[in-house]
């Protein structure tokens, strides 16, 4: 009675604001991810609420929709506030605030937009016969549509799959395990179902029992599973590598003060120095020559201008090691410009453009619906950081780690990519035994940004179970092992080089073989209650 008091006493809207928020939270500060089993159960408490008498209507859902994922995106979006002022766009302040806003706001309103509709067919569900009949359907019912409008994010450049809830887990080891049989999405599935059983257990009186016993046993389950997964050894130390990941620590907002050349002489140093210390294999990062591998340098090492690929390739015949480096490589034909990492190996061959980036970044790599944007808001030309558009890779490619016989095969992402589930669940199909994801992620400045990047490399490692290093710019520059378990990391903001020993395994895991069935089986449960409901009323009307 005290609950329903408060419930009434406030305006509801309020609450489900504070849901949206307080979930936020726990998407960039990861370590208080516990939490987000409890920051939805204001929202389901509005949400049963409002669906107890069949009275919630559309547009009432849809709004309550759009402004709880607003409050959610304006939180996970808040990185955009630290590109302020923008100096390598050369706009004005005004100019700079007014991008910055409509990065800001319009990211979060255009991934509102269509989020809403969750709700929409959550009240739609409310009046079906279905949930009449069977109450406690509504909170697995929830967590499906979540997890699916999360998949839906994948499809196209307008939805940004950044603010997935998987990634408040990535501090807790054992919660995030279960990736590795159903996928991030079903972390997700877990959480909302876990948040809508402990608003029944508090809001609905005739289900307070079974709804907290049910709420109990998926989490004991799911702790249980994490646990199994997480202690059970699963490393094959027969076959390992020693990697050196460079930090160049080479802003990208100031690059263009810095001289090619002086770049590749910081690379070039920090490389001969991880060596020393018995590196075999050498990652150096997104863009750290922000030019194409047939660019001309003259690094301190030469006595002549060369090109940077004839410079990399003498430097890893110098050290005896291989080296992989993130620059720009053109199409044969001159026509397409790729974000590529080239691997250079010690006998002086070389894989130009072994992988290229698959998901280059909207307005930062390609400006989407180019004439009609630039129409609209020509100003949005200008943020774009390149002179020419990236063209996305189109295979996944791997590279080996050296060129023995039983080498390493690497799966690579950069940047970007690592976001995208399927593109490392396609790699390792492909042979991958450890990952690299090598990025630039110097233009979130020290923002959580970062921290949230790093959270969907660590994501991707448990989902594949396969060491994972991390080669960052600025940072983080890290290495991950399959448990998820941060073994090594270097600090943000700091020139120099992080080595490891990193274990390959050719084991595959059960979402490497299944990929997203669990999120299909969620659309197809989606839609379900009103295919029934359609087909229930068409018997009615023969009958």
């Amino acid at each position: 009675m005290i609950m329903k008091k408060y419930l009434e006493a406030i305006n509801p809207r309020i609450y489900i604001a504070l849901s949206g928020l307080l979930l936020g939270l726990t998407v960039i500060f990861a370590e208080i991810g516990l939490f987000a089993f409890f920051a939805m159960i204001p929202l389901a408490l509005m949400i049963l609420k409002k669906t107890k008498n069949g009275e919630y209507s559309t547009k009432s859902a849809y709004i309550d929709g759009f402004i709880f994922y607003m409050s959610f995106d304006i939180v996970v979006f808040h990185w955009f506030t630290y590109f302020y002022p923008l100096d390598f766009a050369e706009l004005s302040k005004l100019e700079a605030i007014f991008v910055i806003a409509l990065a800001w706001f319009g990211v979060s309103a255009l991934q509102s937009v269509f989020s809403a509709f969750v709700f929409v067919l959550i009240s739609k569900f409310a009046k079906n016969e279905i949930y009449k009949k069977h109450p406690m359907l509504l909170a697995p019912y929830a967590a499906t549509l979540w997890t699916v409008n999360e998949w839906t994010q994948t499809f196209t450049w307008a939805g940004v799959p950044w603010g997935r809830i998987a990634i408040s887990q990535t501090e807790m080891p054992i919660m995030m395990q279960n990736a590795s049989l159903f996928g991030s999405y079903f972390l997700t599935f877990v959480i909302v179902l876990i948040n809508f059983l402990a608003a029944m257990a508090i809001f609905c009186e005739d289900r307070r029992k079974m709804a907290s016993k049910i709420a109990a046993l998926v989490l004991c389950i799911h702790v249980l599973c994490g646990s199994i997964l997480y202690f059970v050894p699963n490393e094959n130390k027969e076959k390992s590598i020693k990697i050196a990941s460079i930090q160049g620590n080479i802003e990208s907002q100031s690059a263009w003060d810095v001289s090619d050349s002086e770049m590749f002489d910081i690379y070039e140093a920090q490389t001969r120095k991880a060596v020393d210390e018995g590196a075999e294999l050498v990652i150096w990062p997104e863009g750290a020559l922000l030019v194409d591998i047939d660019f001309y340098i003259k690094p301190k090492s030469s006595d002549k201008i060369i090109r940077i690929s004839e410079a990399v390739s003498n430097l890893s015949v110098s050290v005896n090691a291989t080296i992989v480096l993130g620059t720009f490589v053109y199409s044969d034909d001159g026509e397409d410009l790729f974000n590529s990492m080239s691997v250079f190996y010690p006998d002086g061959s070389h894989v130009i453009g072994a992988y290229s980036k698959m998901k280059p970044v909207p307005f930062g790599e390609y400006l989407p619906m180019r004439n009609i944007i630039t129409t609209i808001l020509p100003v949005l030309e200008e943020i774009n950081l390149l002179d020419y558009e990236v063209t996305p890779g189109k295979e996944h490619s791997l590279f080996s780690a050296t060129k023995d016989e039983d080498a390493i095969k690497v799966g690579t992402l950069i940047c970007f990519d690592a976001i995208y589930e399927t593109l490392a669940k396609n790699s390792v199909r492909e042979g991958a035994e450890i990952f690299v994801i090598a990025s630039n992620d110097s233009w979130f400045y020290d923002s959580r940004a970062m921290n949230m990047h790093h959270s969907q490399n660590i994501l991707r490692a448990v989902e594949q179970v396969k060491y994972t290093v991390n080669c960052g710019n600025t940072g983080i520059t890290s290495f991950v092992n399959g448990k998820g378990d941060v073994i090594s990391i270097m600090p943000i903001y700091e020139e120099g080089y992080l080595i490891d020993t990193v274990y390959a395994s050719s084991a595959r895991t059960l979402y490497s073989y299944i990929g997203n069935f669990f999120v299909y089986v969620c659309a197809i449960v989606a839609l379900s209650p009103f295919v029934v409901a359609f087909i229930y009323k068409k018997k009615k009307q023969v009958d």
